[in-house]
């Protein structure tokens, strides 16, 4: 069995033991999904990276407080979550709501959601359904953005990033039955927010 193979409980413990290339592990492992999170909260790249960057050097620091029967991941979201916060509060930054970035690797997470969400479309030539579904991803991610911070918290860990609602009532410290209805809430948005451009497609499909 590789490194690549090891559960992240195995290489949490090697890491306890100063084992630097278990954390790097965890970190290539782990800082795409960290790093798609915090964009979610700041949507800026620069701010970003050092905010992902900022996370694993806490994490490495604080490693031994980590309990060994508790999630490496759950935990590593509540740490970049704190950070994101305590950044919103010292900035009294309002994220833009209207505009949209472009970061690598978001792209396969969007099509996730948009499958959960059942936004997809069918039976379009080939050249053709590539376009769409990129008109899909960019106004999905711009419908998520909308959404309140409680909402866009759910959808990005659940829906984009695949975590069972379990890991999400942790990471967010919420109870099970919160985190479903705040599901709810956000579809019920989503579709509402995306109901006019899924119209327009529906639209312009018909009169091919």
């Amino acid at each position: 069995m590789t490194r690549d193979d090891l559960p992240d409980s195995i290489l949490v413990a090697k890491a306890k033991r100063g084992d630097w290339s278990a954390f790097e592990q965890l970190f290539w492992r782990y800082q795409e999904r960290i790093y798609t999170f915090i964009w979610h909260f700041l949507q800026s790249k620069e701010a970003s990276e050092d905010l992902t960057q900022e996370t694993f050097i806490r994490a490495w620091e604080s490693l031994s407080n980590l309990k060994s029967n508790d999630s490496f991941q759950a935990w590593l979201h509540q740490i970049a979550r704190r950070l994101c916060l305590d950044k919103l509060r010292r900035t009294q930054w309002e994220t833009p709501m209207s505009t949209i970035a472009n970061h690598d690797g978001q792209e396969a997470s969007d099509s996730e959601a948009e499958s959960e969400l059942e936004l997809g479309s069918e039976n379009l030539p080939h050249p053709e359904q590539i376009a769409l579904e990129n008109e899909l991803k960019t106004a999905v991610r711009v419908a998520v953005n909308k959404l309140s911070q409680p909402l866009r918290e759910v959808v990005v860990l659940h829906y984009l990033e695949g975590l069972p609602v379990d890991e999400v009532s942790k990471i967010l410290d919420i109870p099970i039955g919160t985190v479903l209805s705040r599901l709810a809430r956000a579809r019920e948005s989503l579709r509402s927010l995306l109901a006019n451009y899924l119209d327009e497609v529906a639209n312009e499909v018909n009169n091919r």
